[in-house]
């Protein structure tokens, strides 16, 4: 098993969910974390799980892009120069097109797309990225790649992401940063348990079998972004890649 001894990372949407699950992973591998979200109570729990506990919490919202530069002199100063950055924090909203408000897109994109530019504008400043080089994860989802009823709005907000992510690539190639999307299905969290209880039995069945190998856990997403974070995978760039039980391809 690859090993992110002395890695300094940053992930957006630590407080729950994959976030969390990642945060925790990348703590096993010997990874210093810094942990970014809206609450810090919940922030918190998450470093409780943590292996070791050197890890940096910072509280924020990521659609004050104004406070990105101070953020990251935090950031820095506490931890140095950063190894790797994963944005999990997003916003996942089922909306037909006829109740969508503009303000609820603007919503979504901020925080899904535009928070992703940010973080890697100012992630990939020489006084904060490693001299050596970095990996940058951004979280897709299948909604990218395949359609489904009231969420064109989500589904473009990703599918957006995967784009920059092939452009940001090439841009940032010469100086050995590396920048990939990760597209997760269906994912056993707290917030899709939740779902998941409100929904006829009949269409929780639906959703089960339309991935071939099951609901996948958090956890499974962790493993992938700490590979894509690691040395092992450092021929690996502007891709977006599926971790959905086979959702994509099933008929």
């Amino acid at each position: 098993m690859y090993d992110l001894d002395g890695k300094k990372i940053l992930v957006t949407g630590a407080s729950s969910g994959l976030g969390r699950a990642a945060a925790i992973k990348l703590s096993a591998l010997n990874a210093k974390v810094c942990l970014i979200g809206r609450d810090e109570t919940r922030l918190k729990e998450t470093l409780s799980l943590m292996k070791n506990k050197n890890h940096f919490i910072l509280p924020a919202d990521l659609k004050n892009f104004e406070e990105y530069e101070e953020s990251f002199k935090r950031i820095t100063m506490e931890m140095g120069k950063l190894d790797g950055l994963v944005h999990f924090a997003g916003i996942h909203k089922i909306l037909p097109l006829k109740a969508m408000k503009v303000d609820s897109l603007k919503e979504m994109l901020d925080v899904n797309l535009l928070a992703f530019f940010e973080l890697v504008k100012h992630f990939t400043k020489k006084n904060n990225v490693n001299d050596a080089g970095a990996s940058i994860v951004g979280i897709s989802s299948v909604a990218s790649l395949r359609g489904a009823s009231a969420l064109s709005g989500y589904g473009c907000s990703k599918a957006a992401l995967d784009g920059a992510v092939r452009s940001l690539a090439c841009e940032y190639a010469s100086k050995n940063i590396r920048i990939n999307s990760v597209a997760p299905g269906f994912v056993k969290t707290p917030l899709n348990d939740n779902t998941m209880k409100t929904l006829p039995q009949e269409a929780v069945d639906k959703i089960i079998n339309a991935h071939p190998l099951g609901i996948g856990t958090p956890e499974d997403v962790a493993n992938l972004v700490a590979f894509l974070l690691s040395s092992e995978a450092k021929w690996i760039t502007g891709s977006t890649i599926i971790i959905d039980g086979g959702f994509s391809i099933a008929s």
